[in-house]
């Protein structure tokens, strides 16, 4: 009995060292359990995160419009080789004394040498005319706005080669007769900007009568432009900056019943000699020395740039603020990451598509095209988890292209 008694604490001794060596493995594993759970729960926080920050970026990306020209991906602009070339629009008559006036377009001017002339209605009298024209020695740009053979004009002091050459520039030259001086009789906007402009003489509160003269575009007297221009407009009142700052990289949904448009020339029916004014007016304008060759591609440099306006030039830095961008081409390339949690980055991918008309199919192309697809890529942080979506833009849909009749096309 005696020795049974003796080894009775040792047995207990050894149950205790058991049941704990049992509860340490079980806490150790319950601790990696635990830490997998966690682990999972965390990577479930983030993959939400990831989806939902995919979601609104794609919905902003998304939210941007084409550019103007983009718009008319698949169309044209008339290049003009700066010697004979030029477009006559008869006529238009709503210049004529106007005293409310705005004049828009898009032009890509080579400046090579000379006077590039982008338009022009002269009267008898070579000082009796409404002119705007690029000064490519002293890089200017002049608005010639005389009356009566009176030397009067604005001028754009920074029209460079630097900054202009061969790159897609809008212009919109608005005469206000009832303006306060010079300064509120003729305002320039360039990318819809408005530039300060230095004056000769005293701008008159109406345009030179030149009755019976042709408005034309690239030309005026031996001067030619050199270069590309696109979607021209003329306007009988005056445009507000911002109207123009909010319409002049966007198409027009009915441009018909525009009671106010009174030339509109889309240049994008891509051959013949007969520029379709889309305005009510229908001044449609004759190409004179050019033929099919002259249709080019409107997109040119515009389209798929890397490049934002501010103060109303091109600037290739990246903007810091998303709003600033002026196209989903400009999200291309463009890397993000998630303020509110550390470790989810992103990337933005823009590629031009062809989309089948029948069977919807979607393959890339070199472009430029009507419609773009969005790709945003979210990376979740530990591994090479990611969530991706993707969505197609299109250009006429967005940019309010469609016609409410047109004999001519869209």
């Amino acid at each position: 009995m005696y020795n049974k008694q003796r080894f009775k604490p040792g047995y207990a001794i050894t149950e205790v060292l058991i049941a704990m060596v049992i509860i340490s493995i079980s806490y150790l594993q319950l601790s990696r359990s635990l830490a997998s759970v966690m682990g999972a729960a965390v990577q479930n926080i983030s993959a939400t995160r990831a989806i939902n920050l995919a979601h609104s970026t794609l919905e902003e990306v998304m939210a941007h419009p084409f550019d103007a020209v983009g718009s008319e991906a698949q169309g044209y602009a008339l290049e003009f080789n700066g010697t004979d070339e030029y477009l006559d629009c008869g006529d238009v008559t709503v210049i004529n004394s106007a005293d409310s006036l705005t004049i828009s377009g898009w032009i890509n001017p080579d400046m090579a040498s000379g006077n590039d002339i982008i338009f022009s209605k002269d009267g008898e009298d070579a000082d009796n005319r409404i002119l705007l024209y690029i000064n490519v020695s002293t890089e200017d740009l002049y608005i010639k706005y005389e009356n009566g053979g009176m030397n009067q004009y604005g001028q754009y002091t920074s029209f460079t080669t630097a900054v202009y050459q061969n790159k897609w520039t809008h212009f919109a030259v608005v005469f206000d007769g009832g303006g306060s001086g010079n300064p509120g009789k003729l305002k320039l906007y360039l990318n819809g900007s408005a530039v300060d402009l230095s004056f000769t003489g005293i701008i008159a509160s109406t345009i030179t009568n030149a009755s019976g003269q042709s408005f034309y575009i690239g030309k005026s007297g031996s001067d030619y432009f050199d270069g590309t221009i696109d979607e021209v407009r003329i306007w009988n009142v005056v445009r507000s900056a911002a109207e123009i700052l909010g319409n002049y990289n966007s198409g027009l949904t009915s441009p018909f019943t525009e009671s106010n448009l009174k030339l509109y020339l889309r240049m994008n029916n891509g051959e013949g000699i007969v520029a379709f004014d889309f305005s009510s007016n229908e001044k449609h304008g004759t190409l004179n020395n050019m033929d099919d060759a002259n249709w080019v591609s409107s997109s040119s440099t515009i389209l798929g740039k890397e490049a934002i306006f501010v103060d109303g030039i091109y600037d290739d830095d990246d903007p810091t603020d998303w709003s600033t961008y002026n196209d989903v081409d400009d999200f291309n390339g463009v890397n993000f990451t998630d303020d509110y949690y550390t470790g989810i980055t992103g990337t933005i991918t823009v590629e031009y598509v062809s989309v089948h008309q029948d069977t919807w199919a979607i393959s890339t192309v070199a472009g430029p095209t009507d419609y773009k697809q969005v790709t945003v890529r979210v990376n979740i942080p530990g591994g090479d988890a990611y969530t991706q979506l993707r969505a197609i833009k299109s250009a006429k849909t967005i940019q309010h292209y469609a016609l409410t009749y047109s004999p001519y096309g869209n």
